[in-house]
């Protein structure tokens, strides 16, 4: 908790009273993110709102996911909305991986529901094997100057309290904390680029 409040306070994350959409997918790294900003919010008098996109790409699954975090937000006693978005069909449609549309129907969700609040901030669980990930998927690609920065902790609305903490540190807290969460089966996936290179 510590060391995301100190990442928090040294990026400038959240102003005092911020109303924050927090982006929760089920997996480790979201609903620690939950649980940890759910910890902090006193510090900063954050409001939270949870939100979760059914991406429908998993069926049964993918409908579970949903209901575990309408579940966990109604355990902390958040507001909550859900979303949907056909993926199969943006991906056929606009002529992306699967990837590619899972991530730009996701964001397109998060700002949507954050303007329909009037969201200061959007926070998204990204951590600091994601950003590794991110960077050599970028030098795989070719990238320039820009793409070899990596994530940045603060993007438009969307803040990244987590960039500073490794995917270990998080399963850790998770299971001290005696939080559960959703394994996503895509995840061993080796057909996703990022999979084969985690």
């Amino acid at each position: 908790l510590e060391k995301v409040w100190t990442y928090i306070c040294g990026h400038g994350l959240f102003r005092m009273g911020d109303l924050v959409v927090v982006g929760v997918s089920g997996g480790a790294d979201s609903v620690a993110l939950l649980h940890v900003l759910n910890s902090l919010s006193s510090r900063l008098k954050l409001k939270l709102h949870v939100a979760h996109l059914n991406h429908r790409l998993r069926g049964e699954e993918a409908d579970e996911d949903a209901a575990f975090v309408e579940a966990e937000a109604a355990s902390l006693d958040l507001p909550f909305t859900l979303g949907t978005a056909d993926v199969p069909a943006m991906i056929i449609r606009e002529k992306l991986s699967t990837e590619e549309a899972a991530r730009k129907a996701r964001y397109r969700f998060l700002m949507e529901t954050a303007g329909n609040l009037g969201a200061d901030r959007i926070a998204v669980a990204h951590n600091a094997d994601d950003q590794a990930e991110t960077l050599l998927m970028h030098l795989l690609h070719g990238t320039g100057p820009e793409g070899l920065a990596g994530m940045k902790p603060v993007t438009g609305l969307v803040v990244r309290p987590f960039l500073g903490i490794r995917r270990r540190e998080i399963e850790d807290f998770c299971a001290q904390s005696g939080i559960s969460y959703r394994s996503d089966s895509t995840n061993a996936d080796v057909t996703f680029v990022r999979n084969r290179i985690r």
